[in-house]
């Protein structure tokens, strides 16, 4: 990897453990990785860089507006723009890439998965209150090449003392992909309060249409423990959705 790229890996890092205040919108940078496994087989790593503005509601500034524009063109969906909700819009910019198991044959392995990398753009309008948190989002990108999967692989390997990679003369091929997604999460219990145990089951949803990949999923989330955060969809890390990212903000 150039050096150019070495020093805006570097930047992303320090943004994502500074503590970072743009008014009340959010940075955040998401890593998976799995290094600590020690194999490289399937959803290898992937990193997401991620901004939420102002929510819609702030009388001023340029994201606020914007969230606030975006909020009155979608009104008419399912859990938008609702009287008791806020709205906030994430834009992230997300590679990922998949391997086969073994990484160190040169020739492709047509019995396990090939080489693919993944460089995509996405919007996200957020709409959620104390109980509930509801997504629809775009996303345009690009597998092949040009997602620089490689590349940040190799640079990696390198730092980390990993094995090179050597099949990625087989990944898949350039091609512009996108789609839709959705998403849902709703709080089903709470109980508990102030100092006391407390104990909070959620419920979340969601939906990915995409000319590269479709899929659904589901999930449970059990919080316990004192004094819990607001956010009843502690997924920060995660890098396949910023739907943790409006419980960031103090007030939501």
């Amino acid at each position: 990897m150039s050096r150019r790229c070495e020093c805006a890996f570097l930047l992303l890092f320090v943004i994502s453990v500074l503590p970072i205040s743009l008014r009340a919108e959010v940075v955040n940078l998401s890593w998976d990785n799995d290094l600590l496994t020690g194999t490289d087989r399937g959803y290898t790593n992937g990193v997401r860089f991620s901004y939420l503005t102002d929510t819609a509601d702030e009388n001023d500034g340029k994201s606020a507006r914007f969230a606030r524009t975006l909020r009155d063109e979608l009104r008419f969906l399912p859990g938008i723009g609702t009287a008791d909700s806020k709205q906030a819009v994430s834009l992230s910019l997300r590679q990922f890439m998949v391997t086969p198991e073994d990484i160190t044959v040169e020739d492709p392995q047509f019995d396990d998965i090939p080489y693919a990398g993944h460089l995509s753009l996405s919007g996200t309008l957020w709409s959620w209150n104390a109980d509930t948190i509801t997504g629809f989002g775009a996303h345009i990108g690009v597998i092949g090449p040009e997602s620089g999967a490689e590349s940040v692989q190799k640079w990696v390997h390198k730092a980390t003392g990993s094995d090179k990679p050597q099949g990625w003369g087989n990944q898949l091929g350039t091609d512009v992909v996108g789609g839709i997604q959705a998403a849902h999460g709703r709080k089903l219990l709470q109980a508990g309060q102030g100092g006391n145990i407390e104990q909070r089951v959620s419920v979340i949803g969601s939906g990915l249409l995409s000319s590269f990949r479709t899929s659904a999923k589901t999930g449970l989330v059990w919080q316990l423990g004192r004094h819990l955060p607001i956010n009843f969809v502690p997924d920060y890390a995660g890098t396949s959705s910023t739907i943790a990212l409006p419980g960031s903000f103090k007030d939501s």
